[in-house]
Parts: C-alpha cells; sequence; structure tokens
C-alpha cells in the first residue's frame, strides 16, 4: 500500500468553502479503483486543523487520483483558503503486510 497524509490549516473565515471543496474531492477520490480510502479529519480542539488519510493501491494510484478532474478542482480551489501551505508526507506500508487486490 502507499499512503499519504496531509496537514492542513485552514483560515478561520473559510472553513466552510475548504470543507466543500474538500468533500467533493474525498467522495469521488474513494470511488477510484486504486483508492482504498480517503479519510477527512478535523482537529478536536482547533477546529481550523485538518488532516487527510490516503490509501492507495500502488504509488501509481495516487497518480492517477491527481490527474483527475475532482482533484484539479481541489487543488486550484483550495490554496487561497489555507492559513499556510499543506504539508503531505508519503509512507510505504510495513505493517500489516499488503495483500493482494
Amino acid at each position: 500500500m502507499y499512503i499519504v497524509t496531509v496537514q492542513l490549516h485552514v483560515k478561520a473565515d473559510k472553513v466552510e468553502q475548504f470543507l466543500k471543496h474538500t468533500l467533493h474531492n474525498a467522495e469521488n477520490a474513494r470511488k477510484e479503483p486504486g483508492c482504498l480510502r480517503f479519510d477527512v479529519l478535523r482537529h478536536e480542539s482547533e477546529p481550523t486543523k485538518f488532516a487527510f488519510y490516503e490509501v492507495y493501491k500502488m504509488p501509481t494510484d495516487l497518480k492517477a487520483h491527481q490527474e483527475t478532474q475532482h482533484y484539479k478542482q481541489w487543488r486550484d480551489n483550495v490554496p487561497d483558503l489555507l492559513a499556510e501551505p499543506r504539508v503531505a508526507t508519503r509512507y510505504r506500508n510495513v505493517s500489516p503486510e499488503d495483500r493482494e487486490w
């Protein structure tokens, strides 16, 4: 598996706009054949901080996601809503072992 976490800090007055774009992207990403999981998380005590937890079968599935219309819309609309640049970190699964898909 190929896992991506994204940390985002949204401007306080832009949270609703951010959620509109983000939930549209996440809902459509979950329909992609290579996307196994796409969670949108909100910080418990800091409501302008969010995280994504994305799991893909292969790195190429992330690349395919980044070519979709819903991702491109999200990518183009969200930067002005953020208080600071997003931070993405990519991981390879260690345990449990991957299974055949």
